[in-house]
């Protein structure tokens, strides 16, 4: 079997990837212990994410899976973007975040607050010298206020028309089958399958 060492060191994570890719029949870990934290200079999810790829794969002799992933308001023409996790400062505070997000859109219509999450994985093997990215996207808008309980981050300000209600209304298993992580994840199992052919592979 083989083995995909994740960009993190955060254990629900881990259970969580190992999850969406049990089609492929790979071991998911955590990297290793005292691997120093990698940079994120890009300005682009997809820079970020192979950043941390490559980056990553030079302490791992194996297949390293990265992810980058925020939220891209049409009306702050992409912000937060690659600064969601941080939007407001401080990275990870999710209730600031959501705050100065309200505050930026304060105002503006239902018809004009869409809004985008993304998420871009690339998966980086530094001895084969090759790899993939696959990016997955939902499709929404900016609720005037927050619904729901569940999820993190943004998810109670994600409202998707055809599911009607936000990402933080959803059970954490119905989310993580329509998420824009769940759909890069597909895209990247049909990438996966597609080279399996491949020397890299065998």
């Amino acid at each position: 079997m083989k083995t995909i060492y994740l960009a993190t060191k955060n254990a629900h994570k881990v259970g969580e990837f190992a999850a969406l890719l049990q089609p492929l029949s790979v071991s998911v870990q955590p990297l290793p212990d005292g691997v120093p934290d990698c940079p994120e200079t890009g300005t682009t999810f997809e820079s970020n994410a192979m950043q941390k790829a490559s980056f990553y794969a030079a302490y791992c002799d194996s297949w390293v899976l990265a992810d980058d992933s925020g939220l891209c308001v049409d009306w702050l023409h992409g912000a937060p973007g690659v600064h969601s996790a941080r939007y407001a400062g401080v990275h990870g505070d999710s209730a600031a975040n959501n705050e100065k997000l309200l505050r930026a859109l304060n105002g503006v219509p239902e018809s004009e607050r869409n809004a985008q999450f993304v998420c871009v994985l690339a998966l980086y093997h530094r001895r084969y010298g090759t790899g993939y990215v696959a990016r997955g996207e939902v499709h929404g808008r900016i609720a005037l206020q927050p619904s729901g309980q569940s999820g993190f981050g943004y998810d109670p300000l994600f409202y998707v028309p055809e599911l009607g209600c936000t990402f933080g209304d959803l059970p954490t298993d119905v989310k993580n089958s329509v998420s824009h992580r769940a759909k890069a994840v597909q895209v990247l199992t049909q990438l996966w399958r597609g080279a399996e052919d491949e020397a890299v592979h065998r």
